[in-house]
């Protein structure tokens, strides 16, 4: 099991309350809100590689067809939602 820190943070009162009406553990969703966020951050950070390396190799990527398909990975990777990136 991870180790666990006692932290304090503020939180607005209305994701409390629906939290507590839910009956779910606060420290519980907070760790799991924090686990995904940094999940899809670390998405974002590959595919900004992934299109630095095609860069160096085969030149930029700005045709229509390009940002096409670099939406259709974002939303692959669980990213931008169609129309997000431009």
């Amino acid at each position: 099991a991870p180790i666990k820190r006692k932290v304090s943070v503020t939180v607005d009162e209305d994701l409390i309350a629906e939290i507590e009406a839910d009956g779910d553990s606060l420290s519980g969703r907070v760790n799991a809100a924090l686990r995904n966020d940094l999940a899809e951050r670390r998405r974002h950070r590959a595919l900004g590689a992934m299109l630095a390396r095609f860069d160096a190799e085969y030149g930029p990527l700005d045709t229509p067809e390009d940002e096409a398909e670099i939406n259709r990975f974002m939303q692959l990777l669980g990213g931008l939602s169609s129309g997000d990136a431009q």
